[in-house]
């Protein structure tokens, strides 16, 4: 980047409600059972959508049988335009990084076809499927008619989201892009997690739902916070390629650097040995739910709001890849 980014507002939907300073609040929760093993519990955060603010997007026409998704992601983008409304949507773009994405009416419609054969497959639940879907809600709803941009991933697609964002900024394409990070929770994702012991070691960590979105924009004087740089890419195959990946990435930054300590899960040990002798901050705070994509949207904005320095956010991604971006206040 030779220019800094400008983050000019923010916007959140997560299990505390539509406040950002709600994500450092402790969350209540529910035991789900693993639908495959009922022995198997874990505390889960999720988003009564019949509840205020977000009850004000159900009885929209077009979002009456939308996802849940698509309602996170809609509060959160909302927020950030009733907030500046010096700001046309018309000329906004809009990227969107998920990792789960339109999973619980995946699941229904696959159940439904597993179940009943293929010639009742629900018309009416397909285009739910489809990650491109929820944000075609949000631009509909909005008015948004810049780009648009879904982007499926690993947990870190949240930073290649970003980097896309900048490149349209530089590009001239658009004025402002607004980046988005959601996810939505449903009982079968626990059997994936199960597989793929993301949270052995860390039994104690929950699964939660929403959306996190922030509004960038060329270098301003009212900016929240300026992106200095982002670093993405840094991909891995196994937990050995992993600690290899995130010690290059964390080579990629000034040692002097504050690191965000956002490790969790298995990936606290495979990035252990890169941030050996870095100074760690708590600027992302301490939470026991994981939202995945949100989760990295969120920890953004946790840093923009409490970090009173330069510092490093990093997004050590569960599956596939790793990144960070270098932001200040």
């Amino acid at each position: 980047m030779r220019e800094p980014i400008s983050i000019l507002a923010v916007g959140v939907s997560c299990p505390g409600g539509s406040d950002p300073a709600l994500l450092e609040a402790a969350w209540s929760s529910r035991q789900v059972a693993q639908i495959t093993n009922p022995a198997i519990t874990r505390e889960v955060a999720t988003i009564d959508l019949a509840a205020e603010p977000f009850n004000r997007w159900r009885m929209r026409p077009r979002l009456r049988r939308a996802s849940p998704l698509s309602h996170h992601l809609i509060e959160a983008v909302a927020q950030i335009l009733e907030s500046r409304p010096d700001i046309d949507p018309s000329r906004v773009g809009l990227v969107g990084a998920f990792f789960i994405g339109c999973l619980v009416y995946s699941v229904r419609f696959y159940k439904g076809l597993t179940t009943d054969g293929r010639r009742f497959a629900s018309p009416i639940l397909f285009p739910e499927t489809v990650v491109n879907t929820p944000l075609s809600h949000v631009v509909s709803e909005l008015k948004i008619g810049g780009p648009v941009y879904s982007q499926t991933g690993d947990t870190s697609c949240w930073s290649t989201a970003l980097r896309t964002a900048a490149l349209w900024l530089a590009n001239g394409d658009v004025e402002h892009v607004i980046v988005v990070g959601g996810e939505e929770f449903d009982p079968v994702f626990l059997d994936v997690m199960q597989s793929a012991r993301w949270f052995a070691s860390q039994p104690e960590t929950g699964v939660a739902e929403g959306a996190g979105a922030i509004l960038l924009g060329k270098k301003s004087p009212d900016a929240l916070a300026q992106i200095h740089r982002i670093a993405d890419g840094f991909s891995f195959r196994n937990r050995a390629q992993a600690s290899v990946a995130a010690e290059t990435l964390v080579g990629e930054f000034d040692p002097s650097l504050p690191f965000a300590d956002t490790a969790r899960n298995w990936t606290r040990p495979a990035v252990a040995k890169a941030l050996s002798g870095r100074n760690l901050s708590n600027a992302c705070g301490e939470s026991n739910f994981e939202a995945f994509a949100a989760t990295c949207a969120w920890n953004t904005i946790r840093a923009v709001r409490s970090a009173d320095s330069r510092l490093v956010v990093p997004f050590w991604g569960l599956s596939q890849q790793m990144g960070a971006i270098e932001i200040s206040r």
